[in-house]
């Protein structure tokens, strides 16, 4: 019998878009490593979020290395790449995963702004604070139900680490800079309150931008509710509208060859959890609130894993049974997931800052009720992943797949 043709024309461009992306952030590695060195030979301060790019960074790129492989490996017809893969972690791993992640956010939390040591043992924690529980969220997700073939599963994990951001930092840009054009608009209907914004310009001028005394002069203007209702906007309505669509990308390109809603679901997860996991260690060099911002991350790689593991559903069904109702339905509940978390996390932000600025708002003593919202979101996140985990797992033929990764 004739072997098929090797010659897979998505596998090789899915091989070349990962090996680009990752040279890309091994150059970005290079580059800040080059500066790190030469700080450390001139014997002047070295930053931790310099020694946490150059690790993060590396870590991503190792795993782009992966993908494109595993690409590589399905463009050559290597039965190894057609082998389905499932994942899901036993009790006591899921113990130890999130006893890890306790430690090591105590310990940055610890160390803090002291530059004496951060910058040597931030980088160091920063990856188990970040991967691990979105790992075990991922696992919650997709406990007993395949991914399917390894090529494809790689690929869309791939494709959730470049394709996806790059998209929606280039959609949400046009959006910010939309928003902002009509806000101008605005102003200009508002002579009393541009000519105020002149004056505050000239002052910013006077006092140069690095003055600690810009807060007070800009506070005022932040926290008028004109301002926090447009922020509220672009990022509770705006953004989901748009993140929500393309963190399946992958699902979408692959739709065709699913199996099962319990796959589409599968691979949603996996595409939200690579999503998350590229947008959290973005933000981890923040070495002055790492300790806070990786742990409300952990809320935002539940939504991510939640809404995207949805959208996979909605996905398998539009494509394969023209369901198009449903896939409006789950779409819109995404967003409004979404969007409760984000304005959530916004009021809060804005709420904090505020207040360190001595500023009385609206928000005033809110802050607990605040935090207790995002974690009442968190587990609302979390039940909606293991209930349906657990009736599309009852839809598959017994026996069940694998417990371990294959």
């Amino acid at each position: 019998m004739m072997k098929p043709s090797a010659n897979h024309l998505p596998s090789l461009l899915s091989a070349l878009l990962f090996i680009l992306a990752a040279m890309l952030f091994l150059s970005a590695a290079l580059v800040t490593g080059v500066n790190l060195l030469s700080s450390l030979l001139t014997r002047e301060s070295v930053k931790a979020p310099q020694t946490i790019v150059v690790i993060i960074a590396l870590f991503e790129a190792l795993l782009l290395i992966i993908a494109a492989f595993m690409a590589i490996q399905r463009y050559r017809q290597q039965p190894f790449a057609e082998q389905d893969i499932s994942f899901s972690m036993r009790p006591w791993q899921v113990v130890v995963s999130l006893l890890v992640t306790a430690i090591v956010i105590f310990i940055g939390y610890r160390i803090g702004t002291n530059s004496a040591f951060n910058w040597l043992l931030l980088p160091v924690l920063t990856l188990p604070a970040v991967a691990l529980p979105i790992l075990v969220l991922l696992g919650f997700a997709i406990r007993g139900i395949s991914l399917g073939a390894r090529w494809q599963s790689w690929s869309i994990f791939g494709i959730a680490m470049t394709l996806v951001p790059f998209f929606l930092i280039f959609l949400e840009g046009i959006a910010l800079v939309l928003v902002l054009f009509f806000a101008g608009i605005f102003l200009l209907s508002q002579p009393d309150l541009v000519r105020e914004l002149q004056q505050l310009s000239y002052q910013i001028y006077l006092l140069g931008p690095t003055s600690e005394e810009i807060q007070n002069l800009l506070l005022p203007y932040i926290s008028r509710p004109g301002v926090l209702a447009t922020a509220l906007f672009y990022v509770a309505f705006l953004v989901p509208l748009m993140e929500e669509l393309l963190k399946p990308l992958g699902v979408w390109l692959f739709a065709n060859k699913l199996t099962s809603p319990s796959q589409s679901f599968a691979l949603g997860a996996l595409s939200g959890a690579a999503y998350a996991l590229i947008e959290t260690l973005g933000v981890s060099a923040q070495s002055e609130d790492w300790a806070s911002v990786l742990l409300l991350r952990i809320g935002t790689g539940m939504l991510h894993i939640t809404s995207t593991a949805l959208m996979g559903v909605a996905i398998f069904y539009v494509i394969r049974e023209r369901r198009y109702v449903r896939l409006l339905g789950i779409y819109f509940l995404s967003i409004l997931l979404h969007g409760l978390w984000n304005t959530v996390a916004l009021l809060y932000g804005f709420s904090t800052i505020t207040k360190l600025l001595g500023q009385k708002t609206f928000l005033d003593g809110v802050q607990p009720q605040l935090l207790m919202g995002m974690g009442i979101l968190g587990v609302i996140f979390l039940a909606i992943l293991l209930l349906l985990n657990r009736r599309l797992r009852t839809t598959l033929p017994q026996p069940v797949v694998n417990e371990t990764m294959s």
